[in-house]
């Protein structure tokens, strides 16, 4: 009886390792098909205003499937008027036009969260471009004898700016996105070819998510 019991432990201990290593594999397997089905959230909209200035294309992917975090790349476009004048009673004296044309990317990092389909979004990154500036000046020959009459400037600028997002993202694992909110912005000065007061810009996207199971 007892060589009996002797021989059913050693084959217990035998195949300890087996169960083990099998049960580990089932853990692994397990963790991977979680990981797999885990979206990435790869999205490519059009965004109105906030870092795009005016308007622009942007690419949207997580980091890896499942993580909140991720990152924004994109190119924007941005058109833009403003003129002051100066007048004495009906004449005036002093007029000044400018036009400013710019591309720039938008480059950041973001999180996304919530579990559903309705998600709360927070970004933070910085925008690259490059903006041309036509600057049109009339002044009146009486009042200002030693300014030439009329001036055209032309000015090419590398400008930049930081900028926030905080908003709201409706996203799919695949098909239509929204995302809208306020994008807080930043210049350091008028001297980098792009003025940015620090107030909240609002933003629009729309999009399409792409490439999950």
């Amino acid at each position: 009886m007892k060589k009996r019991i002797l021989i059913a432990l050693m084959m217990l201990l035998l195949t300890m390792p087996f169960m083990k290593a099998e049960e580990t594999t089932f853990n692994e397997q397990e963790l991977k098909d979680v990981k797999d089905e885990a979206p990435l959230y790869r999205s490519i909209y059009a965004e109105l205003f906030g870092a795009s200035n005016l308007i622009g294309i942007s690419y949207d992917s997580r980091i890896k499937p499942g993580s909140p975090l991720g990152y924004r790349a994109g190119i924007s476009y941005l058109r833009g008027t403003a003129d002051s004048n100066l007048s004495v009673g009906d004449h005036a004296i002093y007029f000044s036009d400018e036009e400013l044309n710019g591309f720039a990317v938008p480059l950041e990092f973001n999180c996304i969260l919530g579990k559903r389909k309705s998600k709360f979004e927070v970004g933070f990154g910085v925008s690259l471009g490059v903006y041309s500036i036509q600057r049109n000046t009339y002044f009146d020959d009486v009042f200002f004898p030693s300014f030439e009459h009329k001036n055209t400037e032309t000015q090419n600028n590398f400008g930049y700016f930081f900028f926030s997002n905080i908003g709201y993202r409706y996203q799919r694992k695949n098909g239509f996105m929204l995302r809208v909110g306020f994008s807080p912005s930043f210049s350091f000065g008028g001297s980098h070819g792009i003025r940015k007061y620090p107030i909240l810009y609002p933003y629009l996207s729309l999009g399409y998510t792409i490439g999950n199971k």
